[in-house]
């Protein structure tokens, strides 16, 4: 009896503070905001910057492809560093090179020395700092957000991306208008900024100490401990596979609407505007997310995005000429992509020990993104071969075809619940890591 008193008397748990009023949270989401903002801009000047000296999209293509490069090589290290290296460190660290090799890009294009060697080098560097950083960062919300909140600050997180995105566009084709070398200053800029705010967060990073100082297995068995646990689940195989298949495809895509709305006449400024259309639709996705994923089961968000991308993909073929009724087309075909995202999140990411939480995740995230370093140049050397609108055509057929195999693969079927039989969302899924820049 007494012992039922106390349960009864002992003070309940008290409700975390909201999300907004959580400091740290609210620096580290700033931070990353104004350096995803930054990225967007450099991002639409990078393939614009190419073809105004070179003329080739091929070349244009390589730039890209440099960046992806750079992140899926660096990933599986990265993740690896993150548990066993001071976080913070890293992160800075990261932050501090990207800043230095935009800078570089700055100075290169002001003076007036574009070489695509040079250029197609700092780019690597860049797609390695990027990884260094993602792999730092993708604990960094569990560490900052208490386990209820976590699908809202997930929720958040992709709103701030599509937002910086639909910012990012119309401002990089504006400041490329002005002059070429605008856009990479901004975002050396924005990498001093996000470098700033992981100075002033509090809380610990980690890895804790009492990790770090426990034995480690030997570097090669770390590299591989990611991708080993990977393995051993079915249904992470398969969304890995689906996922750098996806990423391959939207790669391209995002590539080659800039390269076919340049090709038929439109300026800078108006593929700006025509970017911040599409991710616009995506922005009003994800503000929608959380009531979509409560009342449409997964597995039909997966089929619905899987046909309405390859049929946008076809309308952006059919109205290139035409920039804001393309990027209607784009936007449709992207609007459910963040319910897409949180259905994948909650079936994906389960609880990760802290210990081996940026190992797992960097490893999902490198394989996620295996492919995509390719679509920019190939789809370059399409273009130059066989005009602009052939590998915007192969990328609609592609997803048509990963479209029909999700009617055929069974485990498609499970994306209502997660591995462990639950409700998709349930609220103690840990939201996606932090997407690398």
């Amino acid at each position: 009896m007494d012992e039922d008193n106390e349960e009864r008397a002992a003070p309940p748990e008290p409700e975390p503070l909201p999300l907004w009023r959580n400091r740290d949270y609210t620096i580290w989401w700033s931070g990353v905001a104004v350096s995803k903002l930054g990225t967007s801009i450099s991002t639409l000047a990078f393939p614009l910057l190419v073809l105004a000296v070179t003329g080739s999209t091929t070349a244009a293509g390589v730039v890209g492809t440099c960046v992806g490069v750079g992140v899926v090589a660096g990933l599986l290290p990265a993740g690896v560093a993150a548990d066993r290296l001071p976080r913070r460190t890293l992160l800075i660290g990261a932050s501090l090179v990207q800043l230095a090799a935009m800078c570089a890009v700055f100075w290169t294009v002001a003076a007036g020395q574009v070489r695509l060697p040079l250029i197609s080098a700092l780019a690597l560097v860049q797609g390695l700092a990027a990884a260094v950083f993602g792999g730092a960062a993708a604990p960094v919300v569990k560490r900052l957000v208490p386990r209820s909140q976590l699908k809202t600050a997930f929720a958040r997180v992709e709103a701030r991306d599509f937002g910086a995105q639909m910012a990012g566009a119309p401002l990089g084709g504006i400041l490329f208008a002005l002059a070429h070398s605008a856009p990479f200053l901004v975002d050396a800029l924005s990498f001093g900024a996000v470098a700033l705010a992981c100075v002033f967060l509090r809380t610990p990073l980690g890895p804790d100490v009492a990790d770090r100082a426990a034995g480690r297995p030997p570097l090669h068995r770390d590299l591989g401990a990611g991708l080993a646990f990977i393995r051993g689940s079915a249904f992470l195989r398969y969304a890995v596979l689906w996922s750098a298949l996806i990423n391959l495809f939207f790669t391209g895509l995002g590539f080659m609407f800039i390269v076919s709305l340049r090709e038929h006449g439109a300026s800078p400024s108006e593929i700006g505007a025509a970017e911040s259309i599409a991710t616009a639709c995506g922005l009003g996705g994800a503000l929608a997310a959380g009531w979509v994923v409560r009342r449409v089961s997964g597995y039909r968000i997966v089929l619905a995005v899987s046909w309405m991308v390859p049929v946008g993909v076809g309308g952006v073929v059919l109205l290139a000429s035409r920039p804001w009724l393309a990027a209607l087309c784009l936007g449709a075909s992207i609007v459910l992509v963040t319910p897409l995202n949180i259905v994948f999140a909650s079936g994906m990411v389960t609880t990760v020990p802290d210990a081996v939480a940026a190992r797992v995740l960097t490893s999902a995230n490198m394989a996620a993104q295996s492919l995509g370093w390719l679509a920019p140049v190939l789809c370059g050397a399409l273009a130059d071969a066989f005009g602009v609108d052939f590998p915007l055509i192969a990328i609609a057929v592609g997803l048509a075809l990963l479209a029909l195999t999700n009617h055929l693969v069974p485990v498609v079927r499970q994306l209502g619940q997660a591995p462990d039989g639950g409700e998709e969302a349930e609220s103690g899924t840990d939201p996606a890591p932090e997407t690398v820049r």
